[in-house]
């Protein structure tokens, strides 16, 4: 349980979807107390369950004055991200900080941060950008790209390159890394005592203004304001 004040309950029947709601809460830094047939549903605000726990939770509680979230392994990003005064997403904003032999990243859903992670090849990186695509639709992607002296970036760059001129929504935005393992900001909604220093410098970078975009590969160059 967290926040046993909080007033989000969660019924999920599931154990694969508990254990996804249950990482994305986290990442989302949604509080919420798990339900237990005994509780009263008088001071809940919002009831967040799969269908199976539902129609338990209905055979012995009024749910009427409840606003009931109902999730599935389908929308379960899309309606926490509703939880959290999200109810459409305009833009996806991908932070990369290139490493030797790794590239870690974090995804952001406009202002919300949806996942971090590490990978060896970027394409790995595209697959889980395809999923979170597929769940959310948004009008475009960002691909953030934090950029040195010592040229890390540029190994990959033509996989980058190449997904961008494929995708219509794709862009891509260069981005000075300088100074950015120290403080993150804090105006983003979701976790934020991430300690590793590189996802800390992929946040800098997502939130950060770039210096050159490309958004297809016929009008690179362009400043960013």
């Amino acid at each position: 349980m967290r926040g046993a004040s909080s007033r989000n309950v969660v019924a999920i029947c599931n154990p694969k979807l508990m254990s996804t709601f249950k990482n994305l809460s986290d990442l989302l830094d949604i509080h919420f107390k798990v339900f237990e047939l005994r509780d009263n549903l008088s001071e809940v605000s919002t009831l967040i369950a799969d269908e199976e726990c539902l129609e338990l939770i209905r055979r012995s509680h009024d749910i009427s004055k409840v606003k009931v979230v109902k999730i599935s392994e389908d929308n379960i990003m899309l309606r926490l991200l509703e939880v959290v005064g999200v109810s459409r997403v305009e833009t996806i904003v991908v932070g990369v900080d290139p490493g030797n032999t790794i590239i870690n990243y974090v995804i952001f859903a406009d202002n919300v941060l949806l996942g971090f992670g590490s990978t060896r090849e970027f394409l790995d990186l595209v697959d889980v950008l395809n999923k979170v695509r597929s769940s959310l639709r948004p009008e475009k992607v960002v691909i953030k790209v934090g950029v040195s002296p010592a040229g890390l970036w540029k190994s990959f760059m033509s996989e980058i390159s190449r997904v961008v001129s494929n995708e219509d929504r794709y862009s891509l935005v260069l981005v000075d890394e300088n100074s950015t393992t120290g403080t993150c900001p804090t105006t983003y909604i979701g976790k934020k005592d991430l300690k590793n220093p590189d996802l800390r410098a992929c946040i800098n970078i997502a939130l950060r203004e770039g210096f050159i975009k490309t958004a297809r590969l016929g009008v690179c160059g362009e400043l960013s304001k």
